[in-house]
């Protein structure tokens, strides 16, 4: 059996990176202006005004590009420690907890970066974890976007593994919230929408599928 979670407004609540950003504001790595405009993007994201792409390469070229990658780690796991717990969505937290109970292969895929997604996966104590990806150049500072983990990229990941791994699509459940993720959440044999928004919520109760 395999069962893969999103993570944003799925195994947590709310958005991770946008989290991280304001915790990196309160401990004065990032000032106002950059907590201002990481607000304006991700609120025009949810409002349908941003692509997801669109809202990387704004945040990553005003707020990441030419920082060091240590210089985000440093602070990503006391981020997690004093956090995270406090963000579980317990419905789908619980689904992961049964998954791993029961001998699942489990995995997290994200459009979260990697610096954040890797030791959040740890956290979780996941098999495998996908994300979005950013390039470094030789000095260790960020350069530019590599890939994105979008709802078709997370289906072709699924695909591979259930390859990989030898598991029919029957025994893949996909946990997500967002309607961006449909070719994920069709990629399995069971999908189970989480927090979904509105045209998910629809797509899923026109269906009678389930939502947790």
């Amino acid at each position: 059996m395999l069962s893969v979670f999103d993570l944003d407004q799925t195994l947590v609540k709310g958005n991770s990176s946008f989290r991280f950003c304001k915790y990196l504001f309160r401990r004065k790595v990032f000032s106002f202006s950059t907590l201002l405009y990481s607000t304006f993007c991700y609120w025009r994201f949810k409002f349908n005004r941003l692509s997801l792409l669109q809202l990387h390469e704004k945040i990553f070229c005003r707020i990441l590009q030419g920082r060091t990658l240590a210089s985000l780690e440093e602070h990503v796991e006391a981020f997690i420690k004093e956090n995270l717990f406090h963000f579980l969505y317990e419905p789908a937290y619980a689904c992961l907890r049964s998954s791993q109970q029961r001998g699942d292969y489990t995995v997290i895929l994200s459009n979260s970066p990697q610096f954040l997604v890797k030791p959040i996966a740890r956290f979780f104590k996941v098999d495998e974890w996908g994300s979005s990806l950013y390039a470094v150049d030789k000095d260790d500072r960020l350069c530019h976007i590599l890939s994105l983990m979008q709802g078709e990229d997370k289906a072709q990941y699924v695909a591979a593994l259930t390859s990989r791994l030898g598991i029919a699509k029957q025994d893949v459940t996909v946990y997500s919230d967002s309607y961006l993720d449909l070719p994920f959440l069709l990629s399995a044999g069971r999908a189970i929408a989480v927090n979904p928004d509105k045209k998910l919520r629809r797509y899923f109760q026109e269906r009678k599928w389930n939502i947790l």
